[in-house]
């Protein structure tokens, strides 16, 4: 008999109307996001990396995808990245099918391969924005 009233009551709370008004998953996921690729470059390697950058978004453009920008850093002192690659999508899930169809092609894995012989780290942020 516990364990049925205890049922009963569950059932009520689960199947009440409630009040609260949920945001949809789809509306939260459709916010544009940038994406930004770090690049702290081997000694003597600055120009090379923001070189190979530039012909990796290049690459981007010749598939079809988003070519971004990139920054190359003006100074050469602290512990802030030498260049960084920025794009801007529409959503998550448009960021999601860029990688997808980037992924696909099998053409950036050498872009990939080359640009990690110039860098020492490698780091990625992703915003949402306002």
């Amino acid at each position: 008999m516990k364990y049925l009233l205890l049922t009963l009551i569950l059932c009520f709370f689960a199947c009440s109307p409630t009040e609260t008004k949920e945001v949809p998953p789809t509306e939260a996921s459709k916010e544009k996001i940038v994406i930004q690729n770090y690049y702290w470059a081997k000694d003597g390697k600055i120009e090379e990396v923001y070189q190979h950058r530039l012909y990796a978004s290049q690459v981007r453009k010749e598939l079809g995808l988003a070519v971004g920008r990139v920054f190359k850093r003006m100074d050469t002192d602290g512990d802030l990245p030498n260049v960084i690659w920025e794009c801007e999508y529409d959503s998550e899930e448009a960021r999601q099918e860029d990688l997808r169809k980037l992924e696909g092609t099998g053409a950036f894995e050498p872009v990939m391969e080359k640009m990690s012989t110039l860098i020492d780290k490698f780091d990625r942020g992703m915003y949402k924005v306002n």
